[in-house]
Formats: C-alpha cells, structure tokens, sequence
C-alpha cells in the first residue's frame, strides 16, 4: 500500500511580501525620510539591513540634510520659586528649545560636545572641531532663545583640547592644538579676539574653571588626574600639582573659592554625577537616570541641590533639593553643559 507524498501547497513567501519594511516602503519617501529623522544615528546600520528602498534613503544626502535641520538644542533652566521667601526650598524648572538649522559644520557634527562658558545672559560655544580644528563660536542667548555664529577666533583649535575661563568679564581660550599656540581674549563688549600675549603654551586639558583671576586647568591621563594648572593674563601658565591622583573625574565647578571635582560615586554612590555647577552658593549637581516606568524608555535629567558648609578643614553638604529636571526618549539626550547665566 503506498502512501502519497505529502504536498506542501503553500509556496514560499517573497521576501517583499512578509518583510516588515513593506508598510513603510509603500510610502513616498518624503514621509519615509521625515520618519528617519526621528530614529537616532545609531541604528542606521541596522535599518540599512531591512530593505534596499531603506538603505538608499538611510545614505542619501537628503537625509542628512533633513536632519541637520532637525537638530535641535534643549536647555532647561532652574530658578528660585515663590516658595524660597519662606523656608520651604522650592526651585521652578522651564525647558527651552531652538533650531540648529544652518549652524552645523556637518551631518556628523555632535553639536556643543566642546567646553563652554557663560558671561551675563549669553553662552559661548566653540566648535568642537571633528574631523579638523575650527575656529568659530556659536553663541546661545538664553534671553532671546536663539543661537547664532560669533566672531571666529584668530586660531584654529579642537574644542575637547582646549580650555575656557572668565577672567575680568572676559573669555580666554588656552590649547587646543597639538603644539603650543598663544592664547586668546574675547571681549564681549567689543566682539573681538585678540592674542593675549606673545608666549606660546600648550595645554591639553579637558575640565577648567575659573577663580579669582586664574583659569584653572585639569589635565587626565586614562581617565585618571595627571597635572593641574593654572593660567592668569599677567603670569602666563604655572603647574599647581604635577602629581597622578588616583580618583578619575568626569566634571569640576567652583562654589564659594573652592574647586569640586567629581568622579561620581562621592556624591550618588550608584549613579555618576555628570555635570556640576555653583548656584547661589550651593552645589548642584544633575544626572541621568532611567525612568521609574522603564516601560516607557525613557531618561530622567535628574538634580540634586547640596548646601555646603565648613566645619574646620572639612566641607559638609546636605541634600537640600532632589528631582527631576526633564524626561527624554531614550537615545535623544545627552548632558553637555550646566552653567550659571545673569537673568537680566
């Protein structure tokens, strides 16, 4: 007795017919590629292996166009609340945005990765630089809430070489090459850049800050302190200490005369504290955090206030405040600076 054969009578599917690009791939590109410039840089390897229609538009000038117009800046500001007259510590939190269209050197231009520095209202931003030094300045103007080019500085520099101080209102600018270079003054009053004198210094540093009428650099070696220098108009650069500390740093301020310098795991324990700053005598410090509700895939910018005081050779601080600043999609935000800017 023999057994017919069984017969499969389902054809395999076609690749197009099954794909899980097909819905999308039915829409005129305009609309495919506005969808695109909602999904971060980081996954356009993955989506290039969906489909040719895909990986086309992913490597089309278009489309990093589009995105360079959809760039945009977010910056959150924190203040005093009604609150603080009474003992109560309140602070109100107002989130701003603006467009970077026609700012970006290029597609792949991770804006405002450089330093920055604060006189009055404004914010000054040098160029990072990648793949080649700049030397432009972009300039946000927290009043206004937009960001323009400002006068280009006399020599080219990478931004994650060089460091920025304020001394005397204004802004100097030390490194930033491979080799010594003199350093540089702006003047916001004028809106020039000038030599600040005829040496020639190097410096490497990635954090500064500025005390007094000194710009005080630190200069790391695999994440670790390695130097820590100090520049001032009339002395030019003197090494304040030269010895390899063991604590790594990720971010530094000054509050009250003193330098903080934070690895993250002094002041949260479990949670690297990113960006520090001086407000009103107080220390705050912000990080990011995923949310509560990780169903959401989102990122809290979260802050905590420390009110320091001296107790003989020590600092204390207390937690006087503690909560969330902004909710981000995940992937969409990534803390770049924490100054203090005038309200007038």
């Amino acid at each position: 007795m023999s057994i017919p054969a069984a017969s499969n009578s389902e054809t395999p599917p076609q690749e197009d017919s099954y794909r899980p690009s097909s819905c999308l791939s039915s829409l005129p590109d305009d609309v495919i590629l506005n969808c695109l410039t909602r999904v971060p840089r980081s996954e356009d390897l993955n989506i290039s292996c969906v489909s040719k229609t895909l990986r086309s538009l992913v490597r089309s000038p278009e489309l990093c166009r589009l995105r360079s117009h959809s760039k945009r800046c977010h910056w959150i500001t924190l203040r005093r609340g009604e609150k603080m007259i009474t003992s109560t510590h309140d602070y109100q939190v107002e989130q701003r945005s603006c467009s970077l269209a026609g700012l970006l050197t290029s597609p792949h231009f991770p804006t405002f990765y450089s330093s920055g520095v604060s006189v009055g209202s404004e914010i000054y931003f040098p160029d990072h630089g990648w793949p080649f030094p700049s030397k432009k300045v972009r300039v946000l103007d927290t009043r206004s809430g937009t960001i323009r080019m400002g006068p280009s500085m006399k020599v080219a520099r990478w931004a994650h070489k060089e460091s920025m101080g304020v001394v005397d209102g204004k802004i100097y600018v030390i490194g930033g090459t491979y080799g010594k270079n003199q350093v540089e003054v702006f003047d916001p009053e004028t809106q020039t850049w000038e030599f600040a004198g005829e040496e020639k210094v190097q410096c490497n540093s990635r954090f500064s800050g500025s005390l007094e009428d000194k710009v005080y650099m630190v200069d790391l070696e695999h994440g670790r302190i390695s130097a820590i220098s100090a520049y001032t108009p009339r002395e030019g650069i003197s090494n304040v200490a030269t010895e390899s500390q063991s604590d790594k740093m990720n971010c530094l301020c000054v509050v009250e005369n003193v330098i903080y310098a934070s690895n993250g795991k002094v002041i949260f324990y479990s949670f690297d504290a990113e960006k520090m700053a001086e407000y009103e005598g107080k220390l705050a410090v912000f990080w990011l955090q995923f949310n509560t509700d990780h169903a959401l895939m989102k990122m809290d910018i979260r802050c905590r206030m420390i009110a320091l005081d001296r107790v003989g050779d020590e600092i204390r601080g207390k937690i006087e405040w503690s909560g969330i600043m902004a909710t981000f999609p995940c992937g969409e935000i990534t803390l770049r600076h924490c100054l203090v800017v005038s309200a007038d």
